[in-house]
């Protein structure tokens, strides 16, 4: 696999969590710019290292897998968003919404594609070492200005900026599961 093809396969692995990075980029109120590097960062191990570890488990379990990721996406992506969507009903500080743990969980949930990109890229002669460092820069840049440009939008739409956040993690939940399930 050449390089060419790495950025473009981290490119559209990352796609999803590029959604997200603008979501959490609207909704962070202080500490921005750390704020933007846990996201960058985040999004990008995840989409890295599940990737490598796609690629270590091979084609064995790559059934079992594909059986339940796009459950799993759905799940933890509805749950976070409803969770935006309640609290963008309180006054409290928004700055909750970007807690580590829920930019951890919404890492995972959108990286799980990215595993059973490793296990196709098992059966090809690749250096997944190389590949999967490519997928965690890739994503992380992607992501990062993803997040600043969902700061930008942040700024001119308050408080209704969880609301559409909410709503576009739902949405994207439901959009991976029906791309597994119909497509």
């Amino acid at each position: 696999m050449g390089f060419t093809e790495m950025i473009f396969l981290g490119a559209g692995l990352s796609m999803d969590s590029f959604a997200l990075s603008i979501t959490n980029g609207m909704c962070a109120v202080k500490n921005r710019l750390l704020a933007g590097l846990m996201c960058a960062l985040c999004f990008g191990l995840f989409q890295g290292s599940l990737t490598t570890i796609g690629y270590a488990l091979g084609s064995a379990f790559a059934d079992k897998i594909r059986a339940v990721d796009h459950f799993i996406a759905l799940f933890l992506l509805v749950f976070i968003g409803v969770k935006m969507l309640i609290d963008s009903r309180k006054e409290s500080d928004v700055q909750a919404v970007l807690s580590p743990a829920v930019v951890f969980v919404s890492a995972f949930a959108t990286s799980v594609d990215a595993l059973t990109v490793g296990i196709g890229l098992a059966a090809l002669s690749v250096n997944i070492v190389l590949v999967g460092l490519m997928m965690t820069l890739v994503s992380a840049v992607i992501c990062l200005f993803g997040f600043f440009l969902g700061e930008k939008a942040g700024k001119h739409l308050g408080n209704s900026a969880r609301v559409i956040g909410g709503l576009v993690l739902i949405g994207l939940g439901f959009k991976i599961f029906a791309q597994h399930v119909f497509f």
